[in-house]
C-alpha cells in the first residue's frame, strides 16, 4: 500500500492523471521486459483487449469460430462486433479447442475468417496445430490469453507471442493485475499502431484518422501493476505451492487438466474435474458452510447460456457441456495456508469417494 501511494502522490505532482502517462509507459516496458514480448498494448479491460482485437482484424460481418468453454466475454467481445460467431468443441483433456474438431469443420467447407481460442486457465493451446492450421486455411489467429501471463512453451518462450495477436486480462481477480485492466500483445507493427489510435478515439495528433473509442489504461491504474510487479515472483512461487499442496492431497481422487509436455503453466487458477455434477453441487454447498466459496468456471458452457440459447438452441458441444458441468475451481490468494487446504481437500476426498461407493 505505501508503495501505491508513493506512486499516487507522483500522479498528482506530475498532473498527469491518464492519456499514455509516464506510469503507462513504465508498465508497459517493464511488462515486455518481463514477459519476453514486443507490441504490448495496456488497455482498460480485457474485454476491451478483445474488442480492440476484432476490431483492429475487421470482424464485422466475418465467421469466426470460437470455444464454448470460457468466460462471456470471449463471445460476448464478438457478438458485440457484429461477427458471426460459432464454437469447436474442445479437448476432452485439455479443456481448450480441439484443432482436430475444428481441421474436420474447415475440411466440410465451413468458411472462417478467424479463430479466436482460449488458453482455458492458462494452460497453453495447440498452438503448433493451429499455426499449421492457419497455414494451410489462411485464418487470422487471435488467442484469448486472459489467464496466462506467464505461461511459456517448451522453449522457455512466452506464449503471448503465438497467433497475430494475443489479449490477455489484468483484472483484480488475476495473478497479477491493474484493479482493472487488460493487454494486447501484437504480432504486425502496424496493427499495434492502429490499436494505439483506437483505444484513444481514433485520434492521430488532434483529429480523428478513424473510428475509436476510450479504451486507455489511466495512471492509476498503471500505478497498482508497477506495485505488484515487483512481487510478480513471489506470487508465482506461492501460487506454485498452494496447487502443488491441493495436488499431493487430493492425490488421484479427482482429474486435472492435461499440459503440453514442456510447457509452463501460469498458476492463475486451481481447477478440478470431478465424477459429476452432483459431486460438484455437494462439495459447493459443504464448503460453503465453511465459508469457503469455490468457483464453477466456466458454467454452462456458453452454446448453452441463456442468451446464446434465445438465438440458437439447438447446437451441441458435448465435450464442453460434459467439462463444464464437472469443473471446480479451487480457492487460491496470498496467505492461503497449508491447513485450509488441507481442509478443503479432505472435503473433496470424502465426497468423491462417496459418490463412487453410491
Amino acid at each position: 500500500m505505501k508503495k501505491y501511494i508513493k506512486y499516487v502522490e507522483g500522479i498528482y505532482e506530475r498532473k498527469w492523471l491518464t492519456n499514455d502517462g509516464p506510469l503507462v509507459k513504465e508498465l508497459t516496458a517493464r511488462l515486455e521486459a518481463q514477459l519476453g514480448v514486443n507490441n504490448l498494448l495496456l488497455v482498460s479491460s480485457g474485454t476491451m483487449a478483445l474488442q480492440i482485437a476484432f476490431r483492429v482484424k475487421n470482424l464485422r460481418n466475418k465467421h469466426v469460430v470460437t470455444t464454448p468453454f470460457t468466460f462471456q466475454a470471449t463471445y460476448s467481445a464478438l457478438e458485440w462486433q457484429g461477427s458471426h460467431a460459432s464454437f469447436c468443441d474442445i479437448d476432452t483433456d485439455t479443456w481448450n479447442m480441439d484443432p482436430y474438431v475444428l481441421e474436420q469443420q474447415l475440411q466440410a467447407g465451413k468458411q472462417v475468417d478467424c479463430v479466436v481460442p482460449v488458453h482455458t486457465f492458462g494452460n497453453s493451446c495447440a498452438v503448433e496445430a493451429f499455426n499449421e492450421l492457419q497455414q494451410r486455411y489462411k485464418f487470422d489467429i487471435i488467442y484469448d490469453a486472459a489467464h496466462a501471463l506467464t505461461t511459456l512453451d517448451d522453449k522457455n518462450k512466452s506464449i503471448l507471442t503465438y497467433g497475430d495477436i494475443s489479449c490477455f486480462s489484468l483484472h483484480a481477480t488475476k495473478l497479477f493485475h491493474t484493479v482493472e485492466g487488460g493487454a494486447l500483445v501484437f504480432k504486425n507493427d502496424s496493427e499495434l499502431e492502429t490499436a494505439r489510435k483506437m483505444i484513444n478515439f481514433g485520434l492521430d495528433g488532434e483529429f480523428a484518422s478513424e473510428a475509436g473509442i476510450n479504451g486507455k489504461l489511466s495512471e492509476f491504474h498503471a500505478a497498482m501493476g508497477l506495485s505488484v510487479l515487483d512481487d510478480l515472483d513471489l506470487i508465482l512461487s506461492q501460487r506454485k505451492d498452494q496447487i502443488a499442496t491441493y495436488k499431493s492431497l487430493l492425490h488421484n481422487s479427482v482429474n486435472y487438466q492435461a499440459v503440453i509436455v514442456g510447457h509452463d503453466i501460469c498458476p492463475s487458477y486451481m481447477p478440478i474435474l470431478l465424477p459429476n455434477e452432483h459431486s460438484v453441487l455437494n462439495i459447493i454447498n459443504k464448503l460453503a458452510k465453511l465459508n469457503i466459496f469455490p468457483r464453477r468456471y466456466f458454467y454452462p458452457a456458453i452454446n448453452k447460456s441463456p442468451y446464446y440459447q434465445k438465438i440458437c438452441p439447438n447446437i451441441s458441444m458435448p465435450v464442453a457441456e460434459n467439462v463444464s458441468s464437472r469443473i471446480l475451481c479451487l480457492p487460491l490468494f496470498p496467505g492461503l495456508n497449508k491447513q485450509a487446504i488441507s481442509q478443503i481437500s479432505n472435503i473433496i476426498t470424502h465426497e468423491v469417494k462417496s459418490t463412487l461407493r453410491g
